[in-house]
């Protein structure tokens, strides 16, 4: 490509104007112009900038089509490229129809800007809900919800900049509502307990299920979409391979979103033993029906598939009949990650079990909902501390001992080795015998200098 070169013209009305020739991309010549500059200086810098960006066959300007004309060829493009799963595709269409297209649709693309693109955020964020039907409904969308649709819009107009409609992305420099953790919603491990033995109690037929949620985290689609192929009931194990999800009112079956979803997950004895007593019940009804033709372990009785949807309603009428509050299948999950962490298990253990990416990502989602795990934390430090203190006590004290005995003994030694002042007995005229120790020993040296004989 030749290297573009400009001109600067001062106009009529004392302001200034830039134009600049180039081939583009697809080898067409064309003029780039732009004015209205109030000093030459302006002018010089604009057109600098202008060359650099043409010489890296980037466009300087943006096309005048509108947002939502571009996203309709956008989306097809994005569908059509087969590398995108069916549920991230419908929510993306979801956050174009529902939320993009009816607020800023009308804007040309090169009108778009950060500051348009920051008040769409804020009008998102204070009265962004579409459907205010549902009970206790808010017109505010939540900050992780607009962050959803933000990262929709970004990407499409990233797109833009490479197929050359935009000069650069105005969502780069448009701030995003802040990331804020949601309150997790959790049963306590006397909850889980409490609904554990209410659903044992009444025979609930979904009792392998619950078991599962509640000792292994697993999510709602991997739940829905577990075959009996991937639980092996002598090794004590299932492997989550796919997973069922409801997009527009019909069932996808899709495989999980990221690496760290495929996994194998130990089980425990109980739940080990339940998911046998429901392969034994499915083979006796199989065998009174005719026939079984579903692979998937969460199967009635009479053969039907449960949706996703419909696990989640039994799983709420289950809490109702165990007198617990009303929580989603996926606070299940967050239920057991986060009495796991507050029973000791290590984050790096839970972490791979519900299939986060990273032990930092499970710690920074659950912290705040085990504070008694700080205590525990506490109370373990304290108890190492104590037994080392005492057992230093305890040392020391021994130690003491043996040095107080040392010296009594050696006390003992000196004395009786300490000799008494001479003593005249009267037994030997002038003899003087030494009392040594006290016990009438003669002295060892009274011979020491006579001579043999």
């Amino acid at each position: 490509m030749t290297r573009p070169r400009g001109t600067i013209t001062k106009l009529a009305n004392g302001r200034f104007q830039i134009r600049i020739g180039y081939i583009d991309r697809y080898g067409i010549r064309r003029e780039y112009k732009r004015q209205g500059f109030e000093t030459k200086r302006e002018a010089d810098n604009a057109k600098a900038e202008a060359i650099v960006t043409l010489g890296q066959n980037k466009s300087v300007e943006a096309s005048k089509q509108t947002l939502e004309a571009f996203l309709i060829t956008w989306y097809e493009t994005y569908k059509n490229s087969r590398t995108i799963k069916p549920s991230t595709l419908e929510t993306t269409a979801q956050h174009i129809r529902a939320f993009i297209v009816p607020r800023i649709g009308q804007l040309t693309l090169r009108k778009l800007n950060p500051q348009s693109i920051a008040k769409f955020y804020a009008d998102l964020m204070s009265e962004g809900r579409i459907n205010l039907n549902r009970k206790n409904a808010t017109p505010e969308l939540s900050n992780k919800y607009v962050r959803n649709i933000a990262g929709t819009l970004t990407r499409a107009l990233s797109d833009a900049v490479t197929w050359g409609l935009l000069p650069e992305n105005p969502c780069a420099n448009a701030r995003l509502p802040k990331r804020v953790k949601p309150e997790l919603n959790t049963l306590g491990g006397d909850q889980i307990a409490q609904f554990l033995n209410a659903a044992t109690q009444r025979r609930d037929p979904n009792l392998a299920l619950w078991l599962l949620v509640f000792t292994t985290g697993m999510r709602r689609g991997e739940l829905a979409g577990l075959r009996w192929c991937d639980v092996e009931l002598l090794a004590g194990s299932v492997t989550i391979a796919q997973t069922r999800t409801v997009i527009n009112g019909q069932t996808i079956i899709e495989t999980p979103k990221t690496k760290a979803g495929y996994r194998t997950i130990a089980l425990d004895t109980l739940t080990i033993k339940e998911l046998a007593k429901l392969k034994d019940t499915q083979e006796h009804a199989a065998t009174m029906l005719g026939y079984w033709s579903s692979e998937l372990v969460f199967t009635d009785l009479d053969g039907h598939i449960p949706s996703p949807n419909t696990l989640l309603k039994r799983f709420r009428k289950a809490l109702e009949l165990g007198g617990l509050p009303k929580i989603r299948l996926h606070d299940a999950r967050h239920s057991y990650a986060a009495y796991a962490l507050e029973q000791g298990v290590s984050v790096h253990i839970v972490s791979p079990r519900i299939g986060h990416s990273s032990p930092s990502f499970t710690w920074d989602t659950y912290a705040k909902s085990i504070p008694a795990s700080d205590r525990h934390a506490a109370k373990i430090v304290e108890d190492a501390l104590s037994k080392l203190i005492d057992e230093t006590r305890s040392r020391k004290g021994r130690e003491d001992a043996k040095k107080d005995a040392k010296i009594a003994e050696l006390n003992e030694l000196n004395y009786s080795l300490r000799p008494y002042k001479p003593i005249n007995t009267g037994l030997h005229g002038h003899d003087e015998q030494i009392v040594w120790g006290g016990r009438g020993v003669s002295n060892p040296n009274e011979n020491a200098d006579k001579p043999n004989g």
